[in-house]
C-alpha cells in the first residue's frame, strides 16, 4: 500500500500545482503531498502497521490533514480529494513526469486543449502534428517532445540508477571537465551529492571564463549519447549509461547559493526559504539578499548561517529534522569516510563468493583496511554453497595458517542462517571459534509479522551472534523489506549487545537510512559493511558509511570505526 499512496499523493501535487494558477494555497497544499509521497516511499515499515499502532505521526512531513487523506484511503480505498481533482485532470502524471520538458502545468494544456490524457495520446498529437499549434509551441518545441520521448523510451530515462554503480563514472566525468582547461571549478550536487541510495539524473555545476567553449567541450564528449538541449549557462545530455545530465555554468559569486540551491532536496529548500522570508531575506540559487542587498551568495556555509543555521552536511538534507537541528546547534557530528577501519561482512569462493580468500585480503590491504571478517554462508542456504561445521573448522584452519602474512588482519566469521525456529544452523562450539558471526534471514520469509519478529528475537536473544544482518531483507526494486516488529527487534538489540548492520550492497542499502535514525534512539551500535562477493564490491564500504551518515550516525556509534582489539574483545 505505500507505493499505491504515494503515487496518489504525487499525483495530488502535481494537479494541486495547476490548481495554484487560481489559487496560490494550493501551492503549499502541492509541496506538502509532494513531502508526504516521499516520506511513505522512504518507509521500511507498511503503513497500515504504523496506522494501526497510531505511528502516523512518526513519518516525516504527514500533517493532521495528510494523515486524515492516509486513513480515509486505509479505510475506505480512496481519496475524496483525489477523486475530485481527477475528475477534473484525468491525467496519467506519473506516466508524464520522467519525460524532459513535460511538467503538470503542460500535461494540463495538452488535455485542455487536445484531451490527451497518456504518453500514446500524445504521441499520436506530435506524430500528425497537433503539438505545434497550441500556445507556446512551434516546430522546433514539437519536434524536442518527440526527441525527448525517444530518448525515454530508447533509453528508459526514467529508471533511476544505484549510485553505487555510476558513482566512479560520475566521478571521472566531473574530472573530466575539471582537467579540460575549459573550467575553473567543477562540482557535483542534487542526489548524488545527497549520497542517495539510487538517483534519477545527475547535476553538476561549474565556473568558466568562456562558458561557450565549455558547454562545446561538454556536449561532444564521449559519454554524452544525446544532447537534449544546448546553452550558454545550462545543457542538457542524456549519457551513455541511460541517465540526464545538466551542466550549469554560474557565475564565481553566486556559486556557493547554486551549490545550496541544486543540492537539495526541495523540501529542505522549501524550509529554508522559509526562514529567510521570517527574517526579511529572499534565498534563490543566486544568493541570500537583504532587498537589493547580498548578504551571502559565494560560499555554502555562510548562506547557513547568515540564516541562524549550523552548516548542514549534504546527507542530513532530507527535511527530517536537520533545520531545526542546526538551528538549536544540537547537529550530530557524523562519522567521516576515512574514518572506517574494516570490513566486517565479505565472501569468498569458499560460499557463494567470485575471489579466493588470498584475494579479498590482499584487495582490503590495497585499501588500507585494518581488519576484514571473512562471513561466508552456511549450511542451511545450499543455493550459496553454504559451509558446514567440517567446511568451517578447514576454513579456520587456513586462516590460522596465513595471518602473518598480510598488513590487514583476516577475522573468521560466518553470515549464519536464522532457521525456521530462530535457532541457527551452526552448533554453539564452531560459533564460539569465530571471531564475529552475523545473523541473517533469508528463507521462510513470507511468514507472518509475528514469526519473522520471533525468528530475529530467538537468534538475538542467543547469545551466539554479534550483529544481524541486512536488517529489512529488502532487495530495492525487487522485493520489499520483510514485516517485522523493528521496535521489538531494536529493543533486543540494546538488551543483548547485537549490533545492526548497515549493509552496503546497492540492492540491499540495509539498514535504510530512516531505519538508522530511528535505531539510533535506542543504546545500540551499528556496522558498516560491503557485503562485497568479489574484491571491486570492497568499495561498497564507502556506500553504508553515507548512509550511515544519512542516518545521523556519529563515529563512536560504529563498531567498525575502533580498532581491530574492540572486535576481537567482543563476546558470545
Amino acid at each position: 500500500m505505500n507505493e499505491e499512496l504515494a503515487n496518489i499523493f504525487e499525483e495530488l501535487s502535481y494537479m494541486e500545482e495547476i490548481e495554484a494558477e487560481q489559487d496560490p494555497k494550493s501551492k503549499w497544499k502541492a509541496i506538502a503531498y509532494k513531502n508526504a509521497a516521499d516520506s511513505i516511499r522512504a518507509l521500511s515499515e507498511d503503513i497500515v502497521d504504523l496506522y494501526n499502532k497510531n505511528k502516523l505521526d512518526e513519518i516525516p512531513g504527514i500533517g493532521e490533514k495528510i494523515k486524515e487523506k492516509i486513513e480515509e484511503y486505509i479505510k475506505t480505498g480512496k481519496i475524496k480529494k483525489y477523486e475530485e481533482l481527477k475528475q477534473k485532470y484525468p491525467i496519467n502524471f506519473l506516466e508524464f513526469k520522467n519525460i524532459e520538458g513535460i511538467g503538470p502545468k503542460r500535461a494540463y494544456l495538452f488535455y485542455k486543449y487536445l484531451k490527451i490524457t497518456n504518453l500514446e495520446q500524445l504521441k499520436q498529437a506530435l506524430y500528425s502534428h497537433k503539438i505545434r499549434e497550441l500556445p507556446g509551441f512551434g516546430e522546433k518545441s514539437e519536434n524536442a517532445l518527440i526527441n525527448a520521448i525517444n530518448i525515454y523510451e530508447q533509453n528508459k530515462i526514467g529508471e533511476r540508477k544505484f549510485l553505487a554503480l555510476v558513482y566512479d563514472y560520475i566521478q571521472n566525468l566531473v574530472n573530466k571537465l575539471r582537467n579540460s582547461g575549459f573550467f575553473q571549478r567543477v562540482e557535483i550536487a542534487g542526489s548524488t551529492r545527497r549520497m542517495k541510495e539510487t538517483i534519477g539524473d545527475i547535476d553538476i555545476l561549474g565556473i568558466s571564463n568562456n562558458p561557450e567553449k565549455a558547454m562545446d567541450y561538454f556536449t561532444h564528449i564521449e559519454e554524452v549519447k544525446e544532447v537534449i538541449s544546448k546553452g550558454i549557462t545550462k545543457s542538457t545530455v542524456v549519457l551513455d549509461i541511460g541517465l540526464t545530465c545538466d551542466l550549469r555554468v554560474l557565475e564565481e559569486g553566486c556559486f556557493g547559493a547554486a551549490m545550496q540551491y541544486f543540492t537539495g532536496n526541495k523540501d529542505h529548500n522549501v524550509e529554508l526559504r522559509k526562514i529567510a522570508q521570517s527574517k526579511g531575506f529572499k534565498l534563490s540559487e543566486y544568493g541570500l539578499f537583504k532587498e537589493d542587498q547580498i548578504i551571502a551568495s559565494s560560499d555554502e556555509t555562510q548562506i547557513y548561517n547568515a540564516l541562524g543555521l549550523d552548516y548542514i552536511p549534504p546527507e542530513l538534507r532530507e527535511n527530517m529534522g536537520e533545520i531545526e537541528a542546526a538551528i538549536n546547534h544540537t547537529l550530530p557530528k557524523l562519522v567521516e569516510y576515512n574514518e572506517i577501519r574494516g570490513d566486517l561482512h565479505t565472501h569468498t569462493n569458499d560460499s557463494d563468493g567470485a575471489n579466493s580468500l588470498e584475494e579479498m585480503v590482499e584487495e582490503a590491504e590495497k585499501r588500507n583496511l585494518e581488519y576484514i571478517a571473512i562471513t561466508n554462508h552456511t549450511k542451511s542456504l545450499p543455493v550459496a554453497h553454504g559451509m558446514d561445521e567440517d567446511r568451517f573448522e578447514k576454513f579456520i584452519e587456513k586462516v590460522e595458517k596465513i595471518r602473518e602474512k598480510y598488513k590487514t588482519y583476516i577475522l573468521i566469521g560466518a553470515e549464519v542462517e536464522i532457521l525456521k525456529d530462530g535457532s541457527l544452523d551452526l552448533p554453539s562450539n564452531i560459533l564460539h571459534k569465530l571471531d564475529y558471526v552475523i545473523g541473517a534471514l533469508h528463507q521462510w520469509t513470507k511468514e507472518s509479522r509475528e514469526e519473522l519478529t520471533k525468528r530475529y528475537l530467538v537468534a538475538i536473544n542467543s547469545g551466539l551472534i554479534n550483529a544481524i544482518a541486512h536488517p529489512t531483507g529488502r532487495q530495492i526494486g525487487s522485493r520489499p523489506a520483510l514485516d517485522v516488529d523493528f521496535s521489538a527487534i531494536f529493543e533486543a538489540c540494546e538488551k543483548n549487545n547485537v549490533v545492526c548492520e548497515i549493509d552496503g550492497f546497492p540492492e540491499r542499502s540495509d539498514l535504510p537510512y530512516d531505519l538508522v535514525k530511528k535505531a539510533k534512539s535506542y543504546n545500540i551500535m551499528f556496522h558498516v559493511s560491503s557485503d562485497a562477493h568479489e574484491v571491486n564490491q570492497l568499495r561498497f564500504l564507502f556506500f553504508a558509511t553515507a548512509i550511515a551518515r544519512r542516518g545521523w550516525l556519529e563515529k563512536e556509534r560504529i563498531l567498525n570505526s575502533y580498532p581491530l582489539q574492540r572486535i576481537l574483545s567482543l563476546h558470545r
